[in-house]
């Protein structure tokens, strides 16, 4: 049985080739382990009744559950290897029944996509007029401190990535807890393991969880953002003053912001690229990998603002920035209808 302790530590029973803080039934068959480096992300397993159970890592942590294959797959009679693509190509295959919008207050997982669309919605109000000052000329609109709307999203930005971090931390431990009561008599032979009652891991450390370092990385990014955008707000720098307060933490941020969307990839991929293109999940990640690079670029060229070497600065700088403005948003935005795409 796995350790109940949110993960941070494995227990030593806990079989190498399961994640530390899920609990499996006994009476399920282990077929495939997929992973990432050290990082589990995916296991399948065969259930009684011969259908095969997919388990896999940002399902679980957005408590969508683990999708479930009928017996006709032929999962568990090709090579390891091959169970990927053939996952995939069943997922891709699926009925989904798409929607725009839902509302599931309930879940952690709703809010954090909320709160970070507010953020990338502030940067868009906060870019889209630099890098086209006529716009609110033609909107009839009075100009407004572009440099404070930003410095709000990074706020939001901020409040998001520690509820990532929450979500990780608090991931349910039962991999049947999505099953209906139906689903559990015909998968589950005895008693499901009791979870034991315990308060919310408010912080916590587990270094052997991708989906925890998708977290950690992505807030200590969005810290790291939140001193650029504030420095942002003073005026009459000089340019070195600017490359280290500005831009030097824009940078860092950014580079932060593309390895946790890399990460996030990965945790969707269980692989080192794939383009699954019919997977919101990875359209997810994939536009927030692009607009980590916005932001990057944006960052890299704003060095060459000022000084002895100077770079124009409307491409490289403000229309790179507006559009990883524009990318974070499609990709929050999708963070919603991800929870409900899977309802009947």
């Amino acid at each position: 049985m796995a350790s109940l302790d949110g993960g941070a530590m494995a227990d030593q029973t806990t079989p190498v080739h399961l994640p530390p803080h899920v609990v499996f039934p006994a009476n399920w068959v282990h077929v495939a382990t997929h992973r990432i480096g050290p990082f589990i992300t995916r296991v399948i397993h065969r259930l009684p009744d011969g259908s095969l159970h997919v388990w896999s890592s940002r399902r679980h942590r957005k408590k969508r559950g683990a999708t479930i294959h009928d017996t006709s797959s032929d999962l568990t009679r090709s090579a390891e290897h091959d169970q990927a693509a053939k996952v995939n190509q069943r997922v891709r295959t699926g009925k989904f029944h798409w929607r725009l919008w839902g509302w599931r207050l309930q879940s952690l997982s709703w809010w954090i996509g909320l709160i970070f669309i507010i953020g990338s919605i502030c940067f868009v109000v906060g870019t889209v007029p630099v890098a086209y000052p006529g716009v609110l000329e033609s909107l009839g609109l009075a100009p407004y401190n572009y440099a404070l709307v930003c410095f709000i999203g990074s706020v939001w930005f901020t409040i998001g990535s520690y509820l990532l971090l929450l979500e990780a931390l608090n991931a349910d431990f039962d991999a049947t807890l999505q099953l209906k009561a139906h689903e559990l008599e015909r998968y589950v032979e005895g008693k499901v393991p009791d979870q034991r009652t315990r308060p919310i891991r408010w912080f916590g450390f587990a270094p052997n969880r991708l989906d925890f370092w998708i977290a950690a990385v992505q807030l200590t990014g969005a810290i790291t953002f939140n001193i650029n955008c504030g420095m942002g707000l003073v005026e009459g720098m000089n340019w070195v003053l600017a490359d280290i307060l500005v831009w030097t933490p824009s940078t860092v941020a950014s580079c932060f912001f593309v390895t946790a969307s890399y990460l996030g990839l990965l945790e969707v991929t269980h692989r080192k690229w794939a383009w699954l293109w019919w997977d919101v999940s990875w359209w997810i990640n994939f536009f927030s990998l692009l607009g980590s690079f916005g932001f990057l670029i944006s960052s890299l060229v704003g060095y060459f603002g000022q000084g002895p070497v100077t770079l124009p600065q409307w491409f490289g700088n403000y229309f790179a920035l507006m559009m990883g403005s524009w990318f974070f948003l499609f990709g929050t935005y999708l963070m919603v209808p991800e929870l409900v795409i899977d309802d009947d």
